[in-house]
Formats: structure tokens, C-alpha cells, sequence
């Protein structure tokens, strides 16, 4: 890799041993990846999170804080494993909360903004357009790339670190124009409505592309997807496919139309989605009938939009008796619920908010079982992907949907 005299200096520790370590873990992995160079980067969403960091890279984060450490870009943690005022409630063990604590203490110290979140798009660090990025969460990453026409790479745990305290990227994958292709396309035969649909598109798209380096295109006539059902798609095609880049015709940026998404050379094979199509990822594990545990709307955080869609569907109803309604949030829309009297509004009806964190993530397995919880309804195709490793029965519904089953304690 061609390193500028900066860079050369962060590699001799001239400018201190964190940048030292920083800048030689991204140029091991610049080499691997075939980079020439670096880019830098205009924010960090830094991995924080003790499951992915572990206690090798919590003691790593903590030791390049008191060896002064600093980020060098505006930086901001993920989702992290736990709400720390709530988690204890559901399950969530001491020692993942103090594990958590002290990465959080680390990455506070070397100036990180403790925002919690994986929406920093929706919140904290909107970005812009050919803007390049060091992100880590996997939706956050595919929502940038796709939606935005941002450019990241998934930049997770250590790694994320690094990019933090550079302000730089090796120069592979998504930040080079002609890896943002459409290699793949996918023509719907029918309109998608809210984000259980786009979510379980995702899934579909997903589940069939497998692979971080191939890109789809979707064709979908007659839908006009809004943020929170990109933002869905989004997060379902990354974890189902490990998918980091999308286009939408017509929606997305690089996506005027089909023939520009790929860049001129238009796969002449489509992949033709009908309404059938999704009917399986729509599947419920259990009977219908049997009693709802639980209604969790989470994977992304939820945006202020659609909480308060949530809370208008209740109604001012109350949810069943032996069955709870879930939302997880970050502490922005967590603020402004409380301000607007949404969050009031939701505790009255028995509905319960999980903030800085997203259900699959806080010791899913642990929950179930400190909650004697096995039934699980939700839009996030997601959630159910990750969930149903975690032995929950899942069954993936439209929001109203899992508002009425909530109400009712049963899917019918």
C-alpha cells in the first residue's frame, strides 16, 4: 500500500502508539484485501458490543484509552448487548453488563459518542452521498451504501476502532466505483406494502445472492418504499446474505434506472418475485392459535415514526394478559416519546421499551428461558432469522398485525 507521510509517521509510533497499532492492523488488512491506498472517512460507528468484542477487545479498547488513544473523526458506538437501566429485568446476567460498562467506559474516554444505536443514520451521523464511512453495524453498512450511496466496507469490532482513530479505510470493495454494480436482479410481479414486506424481500434476496461481493438490483413496479422499509430491506438482505450494497430502481441514488445500477451491462437473467415467493418467509412455527409470549418490534432500533405508529395502533387497548409487547429504541427516540407522551401512552397499554440495543443481541437464549417465553411475533425478518437459532417458535407478520396479536394473545 502507498502510505502519504502522515501515514508512514503513524506506522514509525511517531504519532504514538494507538495510531501505531491502528494503522498496522489496516494496512495487514489493506494487503489481504488488495488495497493501494487509503481513503479517509467522514464518521465511525464503532463495534460496542461485548459479545462481538470479547475480553481480548475490551482490554484491547481499554489499554489504547489510558495509552491516550483519541478518534480523529466524529465516532459513534452501535447497538451494544444491553439496556443498562432494564436488561437484569429480562434475564440479561450481571457480567454482561459490566462487560459492557467497561467497553463503554474505554470508548467514552478516546471520544467516542456513547450513541447506542444501529439507526445513527436516522439520528446521530446522517450521511451523505459518495461520503465514505468506517460503519460496523451490518444494516447500518447496506442502508448507507444502498440507500444513501454512501461507501463503507463492514468495518466491525477491532477494526472499527482502528478506522476510528485514523480517519482512514484501506481503498477495497465499496469505496471503488466499480465494485457498486448490480451484478444480479430482482423484478417483482406485484407491489410490496410496509416493512414486513420489504423485510421479507430481503430475506428472499438475501437468502438467494449469499454473498458480500455480489450486488442485487430490485425492480419493484408500483411500490414506493419510504426510509423504514429501505431501512428494513436493508437489514434483512445483510443478515441473511451477508449483503453490503443494493439498488432499488427508481429509489435509491445509483438506481435511476436498471441499465445505470449496472453500470451498462444489464444481466440478461431476472429473477421474477411473485407474492408466493415470500409466502414461506411469512411462515409461523407454531399453531396460530396458541398463545402469543411475545410481540417484539426490533432489528433495526425503531425509528420515532414508526413507535408512534405502534402506540396509535393500541388504540389506547392493553395488550393480553401472559403476553408482552416489546419495542427496542435508542435514546433519541426514546426522548422524544417521552416528550410527546408517546411513551406514557405505550406502559398504559402494556407495551414495553428495550433502549440502546436490539433484542437478538441481549442473551437472547437467557431471555427466553428468564421469561418463559416460546411463542415470538414480529416484522423484522431479521429478528426471526436470528431468533429462531435461539429457540424461540417465530412467526413474521405485517405491524398491525402484531399490534391486533398482541391485543388478542394469539396470532387467529
Amino acid at each position: 500500500m502507498k502510505l502519504d507521510e502522515r501515514q508512514q509517521a503513524m506506522a514509525r509510533g511517531a504519532l504514538g502508539e494507538p495510531l501505531r497499532w491502528a494503522i498496522g492492523q489496516q494496512v495487514q488488512v489493506g494487503k489481504i484485501l488488495g488495497a493501494q491506498r487509503f481513503v479517509p472517512v467522514a464518521s465511525a460507528q464503532v463495534g460496542a458490543e461485548a459479545g462481538t468484542m470479547g475480553e481480548a477487545g475490551i482490554r484491547l479498547v481499554e489499554s489504547l484509552a489510558r495509552d491516550g488513544a483519541r478518534v480523529s473523526v466524529p465516532s459513534v458506538t452501535a447497538a451494544c448487548s444491553v439496556d443498562f437501566g432494564r436488561s437484569c429485568a429480562y434475564g440479561v446476567p450481571q457480567s454482561q453488563l459490566d462487560a459492557e460498562s467497561r467497553l463503554h467506559a474505554a470508548l467514552r474516554g478516546m471520544g467516542c459518542l456513547d450513541s447506542s444505536t444501529c439507526i445513527n443514520y436516522q439520528t446521530v451521523t446522517p450521511p451523505r452521498f459518495r461520503q465514505h464511512l468506517a460503519w460496523g453495524d451490518t444494516g447500518a453498512v447496506a442502508f448507507a451504501n444502498g440507500v444513501v450511496g454512501a461507501r463503507s466496507n463492514y468495518e466491525a469490532g477491532p477494526a472499527s476502532v482502528a478506522a476510528a482513530l485514523t480517519g482512514l479505510v484501506p481503498a477495497y470493495g465499496f469505496h471503488l466505483p466499480q465494485n457498486r454494480f448490480a451484478t444480479r436482479v430482482f423484478e417483482l410481479t406485484f407491489p410490496l406494502q410496509g416493512t414486513a414486506d420489504w423485510s421479507a424481500l430481503g430475506a428472499l434476496v438475501g437468502a438467494e445472492v449469499a454473498d458480500y461481493w455480489t450486488v442485487p438490483a430490485v425492480i419493484a413496479p408500483g411500490s414506493d418504499p419510504g426510509i423504514d422499509e429501505l431501512k428494513h430491506f436493508a437489514a434483512a438482505v445483510a443478515s441473511f446474505g451477508s449483503v453490503a450494497m443494493f439498488h432499488v430502481v427508481g429509489a435509491t441514488p445509483e438506481a435511476p434506472t436498471l441499465e445505470e445500477a449496472c453500470g451498462g451491462a444489464v444481466p440478461q437473467a431476472r429473477r421474477q418475485v411473485h407474492r408466493a415467493d415470500l409466502q414461506g418467509i411469512f411462515r409461523a412455527d407454531f399453531d396460530r392459535q396458541e398463545r402469543l409470549d411475545l410481540v417484539v418490534f426490533s432489528a433495526p432500533q425503531l425509528s420515532i415514526q414508526e413507535a408512534v405508529q405502534v402506540v396509535q395502533l393500541l388504540d389506547g387497548r392493553h395488550v393480553a394478559q401472559g403476553t408482552r409487547l416489546i419495542m427496542t429504541v435508542n435514546a433519541q427516540v426514546e426522548a422524544e416519546l417521552s416528550r410527546l407522551g408517546f411513551l406514557d401512552r405505550l406502559t398504559a397499554a402494556g407495551g414495553e421499551v428495550i433502549t440502546g440495543t436490539c433484542f437478538y443481541v441481549m442473551a437472547p437464549a437467557l431471555v427466553r428461558q428468564a421469561m418463559g417465553a416460546r411463542t415470538l411475533a414480529t416484522p423484522s425478518a431479521k429478528l426471526a432469522n436470528i431468533l429462531r437459532g435461539a429457540g424461540y417458535g417465530i412467526a413474521l407478520a405485517g405491524v398491525a398485525e402484531c399490534v391486533e396479536a398482541a391485543i388478542r394473545g394469539r396470532l387467529a
